[in-house]
């Protein structure tokens, strides 16, 4: 947290469980529950199994930074810049699809959802939200660490 590495990350770590959290959690009139299947939505549980990796390497690299263990020393800068871009490959991936759904699930899309579609939405945003950040991150190890 002290480092611009260590805000961004944390930044990360809020960002992913905000998007897990709208993702995954779903509350129709009375009833709460975890969803893993959407019918008509068959990749919502590849976004939800990326989002949820994601979440935990940074959860992770939060930890360590956290704790004073030098991530770029322990594993090397250009792994922890490989792994960053595998994430931030993922992301693409989840940001896209999602961002796909979001048509979908209008009241003019092919599944009309009044629920999912604003789920959708906010998914969406933490998605793209969590691309920038790595590309900011990748970007800081590069060129500062």
């Amino acid at each position: 947290m002290r480092t611009l590495h260590g805000f961004i990350n944390f930044i990360q770590v809020l960002f992913g469980f905000a998007a897990l959290f709208a993702c995954s959690f779903i509350w129709r009139d009375t009833d709460l529950y975890f969803q893993f299947i959407y019918k008509g939505y068959g990749w919502q549980s590849l976004i939800l199994a990326i989002l949820f990796f994601t979440w935990i390497f940074a959860v992770m690299i939060f930890l360590s930074n956290l704790f004073d263990k030098d991530v770029v020393g322990t594993i090397g800068k250009m792994k922890l810049l490989i792994l960053y871009v595998i994430c931030l490959a993922c992301l693409i991936i989840s940001a896209s699809l999602e961002s796909w759904y979001i048509s979908r699930s209008a009241s003019d899309g092919k599944h009309p959802d009044s629920v999912y579609h604003p789920r959708f939405i906010a998914v969406t945003i933490f998605n793209w939200l969590l691309v920038v950040s790595y590309i900011v991150l990748i970007l800081v190890t590069f060129f500062f660490v």
